[in-house]
């Protein structure tokens, strides 16, 4: 993989963390997460499909953003999880 194209690559996880903080559901936030690591890492594996791997991470992006918008529209009406309830200094 060439230069500019492992630091597109970067820079399209870094965005994909950025956007799994924003969902204010821990178990959605978790998944982005965890995706994108897996999904980066197989396009790590697979370095002769980097432009295809980088388009669909670009498309996969654009749909974790909408979905974000989304739950922050019924962010009020849902609960903490209990993973949420430890992080804000539970037991």
């Amino acid at each position: 993989m060439s230069n500019a194209r492992a630091s597109e690559a970067l820079k399209l996880y870094r965005e994909f963390v950025r956007c799994a903080r924003t969902f204010t559901d821990y178990n959605v936030r978790e998944y982005v997460r965890r995706r994108a690591r897996a999904g980066f890492a197989k396009a790590r594996t697979n370095a002769n499909d980097a432009l295809d791997a980088l388009a669909r991470g670009r498309d996969a992006l654009e749909v974790a953003r909408r979905q974000s918008t989304i739950y922050a529209l019924y962010a009020k009406f849902s609960r903490a999880s209990v993973m949420e309830a430890k992080e804000e200094g539970g037991r």
